[in-house]
């Protein structure tokens, strides 16, 4: 299957590039997170989504932090980075109990005073997974980018921009990395419990509705795996903000931030 777009189209800035670093959490596994510094005491969690780790949202991390916005840290989902090739299946609430072994890490190191929680593609659904949650009660906002949401809400284009494809249980999912890029970093098979653990519930819009919280959603007008003007239907009338970015794709959404730092100013 042929990608809709071009990962040669994509570069990581290496030079803003924050250096990996890794905390043990209470069930003993070590996971790890890069750090974006700066003069605040707000924060920014920011998940990445499948196929990649925490260094492809460097451009978006760093530019938050260069601004004065806000500190940054982009998580490594259990089974990326320092836990690359750990078993992903994983019970239902494992990733909201990583985040908040990273939230404990977080504020034994540095002064934080509010929380903001965001995400790109799996890393946006998760991201709206816990604004529905108690765990969501931590954050004073959310930031869904692209956000990756079950087939049953309707919002994926039909070939998944050729960049993902289902197990045939029709939950897991399939990378379609192409081999010229890979380097064995990659994580490139998400079990149908991992995806589970990172994906919205059903009832999402009502708990949304129900915790009232402060969430805004963007999405490039080009998306070639989640359909933005969806997402406008879904969540307008209960995200403060929902934003469809004309000339964005699935990826230039994070990676041209300018685009998107007001979002993370409130």
């Amino acid at each position: 299957m042929k990608l809709a777009f071009d990962l040669r189209d994509f570069k990581i800035p290496v030079d803003r590039l924050a250096p990996q670093e890794s905390f043990r959490t209470r069930q003993k596994d070590v996971l790890s997170y890069r750090f974006y510094p700066t003069r605040s005491e707000k924060l920014v969690i920011l998940y990445h989504g499948v196929g990649g780790d925490s260094r492809y949202l460097c451009a978006l991390a760093s530019a938050i932090a260069k601004a004065g916005i806000a500190q940054v840290v982009t998580p490594d989902f259990r089974c990326h980075g320092a836990s690359l090739g750990a078993s992903d299946i994983i019970p239902a609430n494992q990733l909201e109990i990583d985040l908040e072994e990273l939230i404990i890490h977080l504020k034994m190191k540095f002064s934080i005073k509010k929380m903001i929680l965001s995400g790109h593609s799996l890393g946006g659904g998760f991201t709206l997974r816990v604004a529905a949650s108690d765990v969501g009660r931590q954050f004073s906002k959310f930031v869904a980018l692209a956000p990756y949401l079950p087939q049953s809400f309707h919002a994926l284009t039909p070939d998944l921009g050729g960049w993902i494809f289902m197990d045939k249980d029709g939950e897991g999912i399939n990378v379609n990395y192409p081999e010229i890029f890979k380097s064995g970093e990659e994580k490139t098979h998400y079990s149908s419990e991992f995806v589970r653990a990172a994906i919205v519930p059903e009832d999402l819009l009502f708990r949304l509705h129900k915790e009232n919280v402060s969430l805004s959603v963007a999405t490039g007008d080009r998306d070639e795996v989640v359909i933005g003007a969806r997402h406008v239907e879904i969540f307008e009338g209960i995200a403060s903000g929902v934003v469809l970015e004309k000339g964005l794709n699935h990826l230039t959404i994070v990676s041209k931030p300018s685009v998107v730092l007001s979002l993370y100013e409130s």
